[in-house]
């Protein structure tokens, strides 16, 4: 990766900065993910106000990673693409005999 293709950022996360030096297409994803994980700390601080810090990161930590591991598998697209070339296979035997 080149220099130019990388850009360095401070990202604001629970009142503290992270500066990161990441790919510039990926910029707006890293903006995004701080703001959800600022989100998801907030609505945990409501919900449980009686809990410390440390456990609304944690709590925070695991619906984001339960997120994300469940979002694996519905990005699976190859049943959808053996199905397209099953289906393209039988309109071109069918174009062909016409």
């Amino acid at each position: 990766m080149t220099d130019e293709e990388m850009m360095k950022i401070n990202l604001l996360i629970d009142c503290q900065r992270y500066p990161l030096k990441i790919r510039r297409e990926d910029e707006q994803l890293y903006r995004d993910a701080a703001k959800l994980i600022d989100k998801t700390l907030n609505k945990y601080r409501d919900w449980m106000p009686d809990l410390d810090s440390n456990n609304h990161w944690a709590m925070a930590a695991l619906e984001l990673a339960y997120s994300a591991i469940s979002m694996k598998g519905k990005n699976d697209t190859k049943p959808y693409t053996e199905k397209l070339e099953e289906l393209t296979k039988e309109l071109e035997a069918y174009i062909s005999r016409k």
